[in-house]
């Protein structure tokens, strides 16, 4: 397989033999796949500080097999993405997310894009990282075929009321109640909340709050109890 100046993303990396490591790419065309990048740990290496994460790079690679050889890389775009703190972590997690939820060599153009302008949003971004990161996991799930139902009570059919309070069924949506169920800890939201998501509205910190419940629950679920590491750093 070879692959000219293909636009991309790194999600992992880790060393591999002396010098080398093996990359983990989210790539527009090819989907998710893992390159060798030989000597780019050297310490005189040219392409050593350009291969970082969250920076939109165009690669080229070449080479038979699921591991080819990464032949040229450079910067993608002049905004270089260097994420630091809270921003880092968050970049962190939503590439484990990737990595989690893709599969090699499924291209998904739609998610290349989301992620693309979601680490855009993330280094100018000052105050509302939650709201970024909520968004992208809504965004993320819809178009793995598992969205969200948000407007529409799961066994009536009946539009959500504002006033009133829903337990989140996973793979089915929320169901009006009136309090907690606490043998299988699904999250009571408002309905105010479900509504708020559905418009991409998390001004109300009640609605940041339990969507933020609400998202890690679902993807708790889907995760089938795989750690994050990314948390640990936003402790």
């Amino acid at each position: 397989m070879r692959a000219d100046n293909q636009p991309a993303f790194i999600l992992h990396h880790y060393p591999y033999r002396d010098t080398s490591q093996i990359l983990e790419l989210l790539t527009r065309n090819f989907g998710r796949l893992s390159v060798v990048s030989r000597g780019s740990l050297a310490a005189r290496s040219k392409v050593k500080a350009v291969l970082q994460p969250f920076r939109l790079l165009h690669l080229s690679w070449s080479g038979k097999g699921d591991l080819p050889t990464l032949t040229h890389a450079e910067l993608g775009s002049h905004d270089s993405l260097l994420l630091t703190g809270e921003k880092f972590a968050s970049g962190f997690y939503l590439n484990e997310l990737m990595m989690y939820f893709l599969q090699r060599h499924d291209v998904q153009e739609e998610i290349f894009t989301i992620y693309a302008q979601t680490m855009a949003r993330l280094a100018v971004e000052t105050t509302g990282l939650e709201m970024v990161l909520r968004l992208f996991e809504k965004q993320l799930l819809n178009e793995l075929g598992l969205g969200l139902n948000l407007t529409h009570d799961a066994d009536s059919g009946s539009p959500i009321v504002e006033s009133e309070q829903y337990l989140y069924h996973v793979e089915h949506g929320p169901v009006m109640s009136i309090t907690p169920d606490v043998a299988s800890q699904r999250p009571l939201i408002a309905g105010a909340s479900l509504l708020d998501f559905s418009r991409d509205d998390l001004a109300a910190d009640r609605t940041r709050r339990e969507i933020k419940i609400l998202m890690r629950h679902v993807l708790a679920f889907y995760l089938a109890g795989k750690p994050l590491k990314s948390r640990e750093l936003f402790r």
